[in-house]
């Protein structure tokens, strides 16, 4: 049952939904299948790891044929065989929903703070204002004061523009060595971004990884749940002892592994 719960947990909280699953999987590791039909989807469903083991056959079954509807799989015939294949649509798809990790971050050395002041009367243009400060990535400091890494003014110029929102909104910006109050710069960002929690996550998949009884699946699942919370701050942010970049080359290792393991495996 703890199993079964864990893979709807990760199943959600990375992709959203069952087909985007199995997109993912048949991406990753293809699924050969004898022959088109039930039959070709029963074989494919058996090679199908426990993650999909877990998940209701007759779920499983419309998910399938949605894939197909959807255009996002189709069938390659190769020496007799029917493979299944991620059509290029389905790639895209796939660029959209699965966190990627950044290796590059250009960042202009700058800390940038948004402070508003707008009418109580107002206060569903002040509402809005928020959700679209936590959609470009800002943290809220304290009441009308938020806190981002990246130059907000075009993004937010437009919006204001777009929406009419009144009252006064200002932007201001302060180095990476520079401090509110008491706090450093460095010790904000782990509070407001929960980079300690973050980065304990890190540490266990990194542990777990090692383990030779560990489900490979489930290990590459647990690292995409990590990075789609993980802000991804520029490098230079980051506390000496962040685990990001380490367990990024550990995922690089799982799923290589798990590649070459399945094409050895195939007739």
């Amino acid at each position: 049952m703890a199993r079964k719960l864990f893979a709807k947990e990760l199943t959600y909280g990375v992709f959203g939904s069952l087909i985007d699953l199995i997109l993912w999987q048949i991406f990753l590791v293809g699924a050969s299948v004898g022959k088109s039909g039930p039959r070709g989807v029963n074989q494919a469903f058996r090679e199908a790891d426990e993650i999909l083991s877990k998940i209701n056959h007759h779920t499983l079954t419309t998910s399938w044929h949605q894939l197909f509807k959807k255009k996002l799989l189709t069938y390659k015939k190769r020496q007799n065989l029917y493979n299944v294949e991620v059509t290029d649509f389905g790639k895209k798809k796939l660029e959209q929903f699965l966190p990627h990790y950044f290796t590059k971050r250009p960042w202009d050395n700058k800390i940038y703070l948004v402070t508003y002041d707008i009418p109580e009367e107002k206060h569903k243009k002040r509402d809005l204002l928020r959700k679209f400060l936590i959609r470009i990535g800002c943290k809220i400091l304290q009441k009308s004061v938020w806190v981002t890494l990246y130059n907000p003014r075009q993004l937010l110029d437009g919006f204001i523009s777009r929406h009419r929102i009144p009252g006064m909104i200002i932007i201001s910006d302060i180095g990476k060595d520079g401090g509110i109050g008491e706090t450093t710069i460095q010790d904000l960002l782990v509070r407001l971004y929960s980079l300690e929690k973050i980065n304990d996550r890190y540490d266990e998949f990194i542990k777990n990884a090692r383990e030779k009884n560990k489900p490979v699946k489930f290990l590459l699942l647990d690292y995409l749940s990590i990075l789609k919370d993980d802000p991804q701050l520029p490098f230079e942010l980051l506390p000496d002892s962040w685990l990001g970049d380490k367990a990024y080359h550990q995922y690089q290792q799982l799923q290589s592994g798990l590649i070459l393991t399945r094409s050895r495996t195939r007739p």
